[in-house]
């Protein structure tokens, strides 16, 4: 019983990513943004199920489980404005990634490969551009 209530206690948390103004701007519309989430979580969590989320901002959930543990990865797109090369403000989205519950090392490796491929996706179509402050 003590092993059970062991493994079963609150999830540890770990930090996500990050997001600051840093982040780098895609300059593509919300319907490109969408479709990158869609076949990113679809290529990294094709086997287990996808939930959209709507707050604070548009995107999806995965859980990942094995026994008792579990993880949830969050990929959404977040509405900013990019600088462009000549200088004009343009709007456009970054992605942020987090991720948090009893599956740290996996949830972090998937995290990161899900980044990966957001960010590979948004630049075959529209090179970053740095936020506008």
């Amino acid at each position: 019983m003590l092993t059970i209530s062991g493994c079963a206690s609150a999830p540890a948390r770990t930090p996500g990513t990050y997001v600051s103004q840093s982040e780098p701007v895609y300059l593509i519309t919300e319907a490109q943004a969408d479709r990158i989430l869609v076949d990113a979580m679809n290529v990294e969590f094709g086997s287990d199920p996808i939930v959209r989320v709507e707050h604070p901002n548009k995107g999806y959930q995965a859980t990942i489980k094995f026994l008792f543990d579990s993880h949830q990865i969050v990929a959404t797109m977040v509405p900013s404005k990019g600088r462009s090369g000549d200088g004009s403000v343009q709007d456009g989205y970054y992605f942020n990634v987090t991720h948090s519950g009893t599956m740290p090392l996996s949830g972090m490796s998937r995290s990161k490969r899900l980044r990966e491929r957001l960010s590979q996706a948004a630049t075959a179509l529209s090179p970053s551009v740095p936020a506008a402050r």
